[in-house]
């Protein structure tokens, strides 16, 4: 007769826990993984305290060889050359905002021949130098009362005068109108850096225009023959 086996869910052997009622394993397994992430921490502390070190060296070496460089390249110059191209510099910047400012009464003295009427003419010219800029003055006479009146329109619309006046008008013994004229000279048209730069300015000659046009027009006949 086969013996007979009772199974028994009753453990044999006590229950281990802790003092909180919490197994054993799952106790263990959370400290294994408490200590592995402080493991992972405290290796990124590492490398990140490794990075600003080696990042502080590569500052000091990187520093200190540009203030090598530096050095090298102060002891390879001149100081006299350096000053004389300084002096050079600041004479030249002196000259520029010179001539930048410099007026000349080149261009007015042509305005005033190529605007002046045959009947019209001047026989005293003065000029000075106001807070307000150039100021002229000047003495003349017309043939009539229509050709001062011409010579008043044409100043007028003229960009080169503001603040024109025609005054002491009286008729001499010839029948001329006297009168004196005064006016502020615009100074952006009498500066001499703009008379250089007109001057300087390359210009066609009447010469050459007529040469080009003879041999297009040369060349338009032959292609038509």
């Amino acid at each position: 007769m086969e013996p007979k086996f009772q199974s028994s869910f009753i453990p044999k052997g006590p229950f281990v826990s802790d003092a909180g009622g919490i197994p054993v394993r799952k106790q263990a397994k959370e400290k294994s993984l408490f200590t592995f992430i402080s493991s992972i921490i405290f290796t990124l502390s590492v490398i990140m305290a490794i990075g600003v070190f080696g990042y502080k060296f590569y500052l000091k070496y990187s520093i200190d060889k540009m203030d090598s460089n530096l050095q090298m390249a102060q002891s390879t110059l001149q100081p006299d050359t350096i000053n004389q191209l300084v002096r050079l510099d600041n004479r030249m910047t002196f000259t520029k905002n010179l001539i930048s400012k410099h007026h000349i009464l080149t261009p007015l003295f042509g305005f005033l021949e190529d605007s002046t009427p045959i009947t019209v003419r001047f026989n005293d010219f003065q000029y000075s130098t106001t807070r307000q800029g150039i100021e002229i003055a000047m003495k003349g006479q017309a043939r009539g009362y229509s050709a001062l009146a011409l010579q008043a329109d044409i100043f007028d619309k003229s960009d080169y005068f503001k603040d024109s006046v025609f005054s002491d008008l009286n008729l001499n013994e010839s029948g001329d109108v006297n009168f004196s004229f005064r006016a502020i000279v615009n100074p952006d048209l009498v500066l001499y850096k703009k008379e250089i730069e007109r001057i300087s300015a390359p210009t066609i000659s009447p010469t050459n225009t007529i040469s080009a046009s003879s041999t297009s027009s040369q060349t338009a006949t032959s292609t038509i023959n």
